[in-house]
């Protein structure tokens, strides 16, 4: 067997360089394990913050109570409990800004609250995906055809001559 001078010669690195080099690799973490952990933890922490702070500045519609309100609402559309779960959060919380439950109270019997969430799914109405847009035209379609409350039925006019 022949053996090179360079291989005998060749200087060994030691496990602490092989782990220095190792930590240089772009594909090593850059910071500490300990710096990461504590990172997170902080992360975790600010976002528990700001959803607290949200919900103080929800009011009202912060609590869990609201959100079973609002569940109600969708849980009872189409049954006779309907009329009497939307007048209570209405009573209790006014008019709900999501589109999903605005929706639902376009089947509630009060002409002006309908016109009311009308005219907030008006201003939210280009932010909308294409097909909530075509939900949302049809419904104002049927209103504009089959509402006896001749101001509700200018007010679905109305938007649906501006969309």
């Amino acid at each position: 067997m022949v053996r090179y001078q360079d291989e005998d010669e060749r200087e060994r690195i030691s496990w602490r360089e092989i782990d220095r080099r190792r930590d240089r690799s772009p594909h090593a973490p850059k910071e500490p394990p300990r710096e990461r952990e504590r990172s997170q933890r902080s992360e975790w922490a600010m976002k528990k913050y700001r959803k607290e702070v949200d919900k103080l500045f929800m009011g009202k519609k912060g609590t869990k109570k609201h959100q079973k309100a609002l569940n109600d609402i969708d849980r009872y559309h189409g049954t006779d409990q309907f009329e009497t779960v939307v007048r209570t959060y209405l009573d209790q919380y006014g008019l709900p800004e999501d589109w999903s439950t605005l929706s639902l109270l376009l089947d509630y019997s009060d002409p002006e609250k309908v016109s009311e969430a009308l005219r907030i799914m008006k201003t939210l109405y280009e932010v909308r995906t294409p097909m909530e847009k075509q939900g949302f035209k049809a419904k104002l379609d049927i209103l504009a055809m089959t509402t006896s409350d001749s101001d509700l039925r200018d007010v679905a006019e109305d938007i649906l001559g501006s969309l």
